[in-house]
């Protein structure tokens, strides 16, 4: 029962923590990459 709350509720947060590092990881590239000059890859 307990193991079950924590799959969901680890199933509902994954996506918002994995969205947040990547904000957090592409925010620090973006910076950078703006103050290189060079073009992203996307």
């Amino acid at each position: 029962m307990r193991s079950r709350i924590l799959r969901t509720a680890l199933t509902l947060l994954a996506p918002i923590v994995i969205e947040f590092f990547i904000k957090k990881i592409t925010g620090k590239k973006e910076v950078k990459n703006t103050n290189k000059q060079i073009p992203s890859p996307h």
